[in-house]
């Protein structure tokens, strides 16, 4: 047999409903996530920030015509939504945090494996920058070697004078 609605519909509460890990949001809801709200005017949907708002303007409405109870109501909605998103706020700072402090204990890290590999490997220099080092060390003999013969002829020519000035 069919059961009878007698001309309702039935309220599927919860079936649509995001379950954020059991009011536990470390991860799971971002600041752009769409939340749906069933508030005291019914249902709103919207960004954790924008259902704040909406809420502060719903009761700025509902005081303005001397409703306070609904007003209250719509309040503590927006305290709930302005909570929330200040946790996630914290949360991605706290990602954030952790990110970069991760990555800079990666880069010591690899800079320190970096120091250790150069030291147990030296690196083979391009072909380039050894023509250019092979050339300076042979610049460098060439003028000890020509400083020397210098020195060698200063001092034949100093022997010279004075054997000419005996």
């Amino acid at each position: 047999m069919r059961q009878q609605n007698n001309g309702r519909r039935r309220q599927n509460r919860g079936s649509n409903r995001r379950n954020f890990n059991n009011g536990n949001i470390n991860g799971s809801i971002n600041k752009n996530t769409v939340i749906d709200s069933s508030g005291p005017d019914g249902r709103q949907r919207g960004s954790v920030a924008q259902l704040n708002e909406k809420y502060i303007s719903l009761a700025s409405d509902a005081s303005s015509s001397d409703d306070r109870i609904l007003a209250e109501s719509f309040l503590q909605f927006a305290d709930h939504y302005y909570r929330l998103q200040k946790e996630i706020e914290l949360n991605n700072e706290n990602k954030e945090v952790k990110i970069k402090s991760e990555l800079t204990t990666n880069l010591n890290n690899s800079s320190n494996l970096e120091i250790e590999n150069t030291e147990k490997n030296p690196k083979k220099l391009s072909r380039r920058k050894r023509g250019f080092e092979m050339r300076e060390v042979e610049l460098s003999s060439l003028e000890n070697n020509h400083e020397g013969d210098e020195v060698e002829k200063i001092k034949n020519e100093k022997t010279e004078n004075n054997n000419m000035s005996l």
